[in-house]
């Protein structure tokens, strides 16, 4: 619950079920309803953060790792999309 409530001001959350993770994140993030969204694979979580990313959008990641190299594929995702 606790976790929800941090993330309760935004517009979407995106998380990221790993191998490693021992905890359920989609429980922790369900009374978010629709907002959330969790992925167990990271390029398909990069797919659905470019394709729903709109200009002006804000994207916070993060990670006490490095997270499979999440910051640079989705900084070029989003510009290869601004490139077509």
């Amino acid at each position: 619950e606790a976790l929800a409530r941090a993330l309760a001001g935004a517009d979407q959350v995106f998380m990221y079920q790993g191998p490693s993770v021992q905890w359920d994140v989609s429980e922790s993030v369900a009374p978010l309803g629709s907002r959330a969204q969790v992925a167990t694979d990271i390029d398909g979580l990069v797919s659905t953060l470019v394709e729903t990313a709109r200009s002006g959008d804000h994207v916070l990641i993060m990670s006490n790792g490095g997270f499979g190299g999440i910051h640079e594929k989705l900084l070029t995702r989003l510009r290869e999309r601004a490139d077509h």
